[in-house]
C-alpha cells in the first residue's frame, strides 16, 4: 500500500491542471446561456462576483486540506466530527461524485452526438467514453494528473483561439448592458453561476496525494483561478457576438462561437469541429477525475483498500444513470439538481469541517511549525 502511495504522488502543477480540468468541462458550453436564462442584464458582473466568491470557496477548501497533509477528507473527517458523522460525510461525497461522473458523461454524449456524430446512438457514444475512461481510471490519480498536465495547455490554448478570433464578430455595444445589474438580479444570477464554477471540491481529496502539500493553496487557487478566467471571458465574448437577448435561445453559445468564426478564402471554414475535438480532451478529464474520486470513495465508504474493482463496477451504475433523462430538458433539470448537491458539499461541508476543527484544535497549524 505504501508503495503504490508512493506511485501515487503529484506535483504540485498536476494539481493545478487536475483542479482547472475539474472545473472546466462541460459548463464552458452552456454558462452564457445559463447566466441569460437568469437575468436579461449583468452576465458580466454576475460572472465576475461569482468566480470571486468561488475562489474564497477554493481557499477554504484548500486551507482545509493544508491542515492534514497527506491525508483525504475520508480520513480527517472522522478526526474532525466523529466516526459516524465521518461515514456520513464519505456517503455524501461518494453520492455527489456518482451524480456528476453521470451528468457529465450525459451532456458530453449530447453534444457530440449533436455536433460530431449526428447517427451514432447516444449509448454508443456513453459507454466508449467510460471504457477509457476506466481503463486511465484504474491506474490511480498519477496517470490522471499527467494526462491533465499534458491536456491542460493544448485546451487553454484552444479556448484562448477561439476567444482571440471571436473578435472578428464581436460588437462592444452590445456590453453596454452587461454591466448594469439591480442588486435582486445580482442575487438571483449569482447562486446557478457559482454552481456552475464547481470542480475545485476535488481539493478535499487530491492534495493529500501531493509531493508537498503544503503548497496546496497556492496551486489550487491558480487552477481555479485560470479555469475561471476563461470562464468570465468567455461569457463576455458571446454577449459581444450574439446580445444578452439571443443568447437565451443558444443552448451551447460557446460552440455556437466557434462557428461564426470564418478564415478568408475559405480557409478552414469549420473552425466549430476543431474547436470541438480539443473540447473532448477537456470533458474526457473531467468524466475521469470523477469517476476516479468515485470508485476512490466507494473504496472508502466499505472499508476498503483496492479501489480498481469499484472502477468498473461503477461502469454500469453511471451508465444508466446518464441514461435517465429522457431528453434535453430533463437532462438539464437533472444537471441543475446535481449542481445543487454539488454546492452543499462544496460550499457548505468544507465551511463546517474548517470550522470545527479550528474550535478543537484539530491538524497541523503550519506557523507553529
Amino acid at each position: 500500500m505504501d508503495r503504490q502511495r508512493d506511485m501515487d504522488r503529484i506535483s504540485g502543477v498536476q494539481v493545478t491542471a487536475l483542479v482547472s480540468s475539474a472545473v472546466i468541462g462541460v459548463g464552458i458550453m452552456s454558462l452564457p446561456n445559463r447566466i441569460a436564462d437568469q437575468v436579461k442584464t449583468g452576465a458580466t458582473v454576475i460572472a465576475i462576483v461569482s468566480a470571486v466568491m468561488v475562489l474564497i470557496a477554493t481557499y477554504i477548501v484548500a486551507f482545509l486540506s493544508r491542515r492534514f497533509p497527506y491525508r483525504t477528507v475520508f480520513d480527517y473527517g472522522p478526526t474532525i466530527v466523529g466516526r459516524i458523522l465521518g461515514k456520513l460525510i464519505t456517503g455524501v461525497l461518494l453520492f455527489d461524485f456518482i451524480l456528476v461522473s453521470s451528468i457529465v458523461v450525459r451532456m458530453f454524449a449530447y453534444v457530440i452526438k449533436l455536433f460530431l456524430l449526428e447517427q451514432t446512438p447516444i449509448e454508443v457514444i456513453i459507454i466508449s467514453i467510460l471504457m477509457v475512461s476506466a481503463y486511465l481510471v484504474q491506474n490511480g490519480i498519477n496517470p490522471i494528473a499527467r494526462i491533465c498536465e499534458l491536456f491542460f495547455p493544448i485546451t487553454i490554448i484552444a479556448l484562448s483561439l477561439l476567444l482571440i478570433l471571436s473578435l472578428q464578430n464581436f460588437d462592444f455595444k452590445e456590453l453596454y448592458s452587461s454591466w448594469q445589474i439591480g442588486a435582486m438580479d445580482l442575487l438571483k444570477g449569482i447562486p446557478s453561476t457559482m454552481l456552475a464554477y464547481l470542480g475545485f471540491e476535488v481539493l478535499l481529496i487530491v492534495p493529500a496525494f501531493m509531493i508537498e502539500p503544503k503548497g496546496v493553496i497556492k496551486y489550487g487557487i491558480t487552477g481555479v483561478g485560470a479555469a475561471v478566467v476563461l470562464y468570465i471571458v468567455t461569457v463576455v465574448m458571446c454577449i459581444g457576438v450574439f446580445s444578452g437577448d439571443d443568447l437565451r435561445y443558444l443552448l451551447y453559445p460557446t460552440l455556437e462561437l466557434a462557428k461564426t468564426i470564418s478564415f478568408p478564402g475559405a480557409f478552414a471554414e469549420r473552425f466549430d469541429i476543431f474547436f470541438a475535438v480539443f473540447w473532448v480532451l477537456a470533458v474526457f478529464t473531467t468524466i475521469a477525475i470523477y469517476h476516479y474520486l468515485s470508485a476512490f470513495s466507494m473504496t472508502r465508504f466499505f472499508g476498503l483498500k483496492n479501489y480498481r474493482p469499484f472502477c468498473y463496477f461503477l461502469l454500469p451504475v453511471i451508465y444508466f444513470l446518464s441514461l435517465s433523462p429522457q431528453n434535453i430538458y430533463q437532462t438539464r433539470l437533472a444537471a441543475a439538481l446535481v449542481s445543487y448537491v454539488g454546492g452543499l458539499v462544496s460550499f457548505v461541508l468544507p465551511v463546517v469541517l474548517l470550522v470545527t476543527a479550528l474550535l478543537r484544535k484539530k491538524g497541523v497549524s503550519y506557523r507553529e511549525k
